[in-house]
């Protein structure tokens, strides 16, 4: 039989802040205005003791704070086991109603709140225990808008098409995702990437890639002869863009 729900009604807002991809400078003015003044800052990480990059990348506007803000740490464990899914996100949307219950809290995710970010399933939660939650959305910059700033590279111009799609998709949805579309940025390449590779130099794709990996931090990379990569470790940070038609983006 299924439970009556109980009135979970709170008096704060949640904020689902975009921090960018890393790079302190490309935190919107919006996000570091809410940043400044939110008494409680939820952090997502993916093990326990783990460090944080978007904590790193709002760090400097926290270090301005007179007051910082209290923290709470909400893991998303790197798995698709449904199951331990699940339980991670009960337990952060059981974390956050009791934050919520003292006043405002900003969730910050790295790139946009709502692209392929945790917060969006962690919101479905949310809204089944509190449905009348307030809730306030800040966009943030993606990677892939960044990586096409940094390589002064256009990702779409006039009537193109852009798909952008987890590199993870089997060879043949890959196949025809770059036989459809004029520019692809495939993200999530960095446990598939030999089989990427392997698909782009059939296609004839290799010198209209660029590989990008970690943009907005220290540890940034650009390679235009993506070959060079095929031996190597790469970051879970990484992602290629792929223009077809421009002759060839590699120097």
């Amino acid at each position: 039989m299924k439970e009556k729900e109980a009135d979970r009604s709170v008096p704060g807002t949640l904020y689902g802040v975009g921090v960018g991809p890393g790079d302190p400078d490309l935190l919107t003015v919006r996000a570091a205005r809410i940043l400044s003044v939110v008494p409680t800052l939820a952090v997502p990480k993916s093990v326990s003791d783990g460090s944080s990059l978007a904590l790193e990348a709002v760090r400097e506007t926290l270090e301005s704070r007179t007051t910082p803000p209290k923290t709470i740490e909400l893991v998303f464990p790197m798995t698709k086991d449904p199951s331990i899914l699940e339980t991670a996100r009960s337990e952060n949307a059981r974390v956050l109603s009791e934050a919520l219950s003292e006043g405002d809290v900003a969730f910050i995710s790295l790139g946009d709140i709502f692209f392929y970010s945790t917060f969006g399933n962690l919101l479905d939660g949310l809204r089944r225990q509190i449905p009348d939650i307030s809730v306030r959305i800040v966009p943030g910059i993606t990677s892939f808008s960044a990586a096409s700033a940094l390589t002064g590279m256009p990702l779409v111009q006039g009537s193109e098409s852009l798909a952008v799609v987890p590199a993870t998709y089997g060879a043949e949805s890959l196949d025809q995702i770059l036989d459809t579309h004029d520019s692809v940025v495939l993200m999530k390449i960095h446990r598939v990437y030999p089989a990427v590779l392997d698909i782009l130099e059939r296609k004839g794709l290799c010198d209209r890639t660029i590989y990008l990996a970690e943009i907005g931090t220290p540890r940034q990379e650009i390679v235009t002869d993506i070959r060079t990569l095929k031996d190597r470790t790469l970051p879970y940070m990484s992602l290629l863009l792929v223009r077809k038609n421009l002759r060839e983006v590699r120097a």
